[in-house]
């Protein structure tokens, strides 16, 4: 019989406003959208637990319960982001695709986690991808901010749920990876 280890990990996603945030974490927590743009005020904690599978016959199946953090991506409540990255061991920093200045913020929103949670892994994902034309996108820059911190991008729509689910899955495997 294989062992189960069981992790609590915080994770945050990061992002100027409105970039789908809250939406990402509804689709990927409870497989629902709502198109109504709520502003997040402060943060908002959900939770999902996740089963890990073991790489090898011998190690443990992993089971992560994911506090995942939606954080306020007005700019004028910047001098909060840190006491709400406190403790997270991974983050999505998230654009919106059909507005390039958001995908210009993504360095910026990276550099401050890390400088309060050190090098821990970060995802990109670049949202509303159901809206973008995949033949006139540009990710060149975004993959070159994704490059300078060894993450991976996921182009997502909370939509219709492209690569969320995959994208979940990616930083649960890599919080795994760091325990085995």
């Amino acid at each position: 019989m294989t062992a189960v280890k069981d992790l609590i990990k915080k994770i945050c996603l990061l992002g100027d406003p409105a970039v789908g945030k809250t939406s990402l974490i509804r689709r990927y927590v409870f497989d629902m959208f709502d198109d109504k743009y709520i502003t997040t005020i402060g943060t908002k904690v959900t939770k999902k637990t996740v089963t890990v599978p073991p790489l090898r016959p011998e190690a443990p199946t992993i089971k992560i319960t994911l506090l995942i953090w939606d954080i306020l991506g007005q700019r004028e409540y910047a001098r909060l982001h840190p006491v709400y990255y406190q403790g997270a061991e991974a983050a999505f920093i998230v654009c919106d695709g059909t507005r390039g200045e958001t995908g210009r913020s993504l360095a910026t929103w990276a550099q401050s986690f890390h400088k309060v949670v050190g090098d821990v892994p970060l995802v990109f994902l670049v949202n509303k991808w159901d809206l973008i034309d995949p033949a006139t996108f540009d990710g060149g820059s975004i993959a070159a901010v994704a490059e300078q911190y060894g993450a991976k991008v996921y182009y997502t729509s909370a939509l219709v749920g492209t690569n969320v689910n995959d994208a979940f899955t990616h930083i649960a495997e890599l919080l795994a990876a760091k325990v085995r």
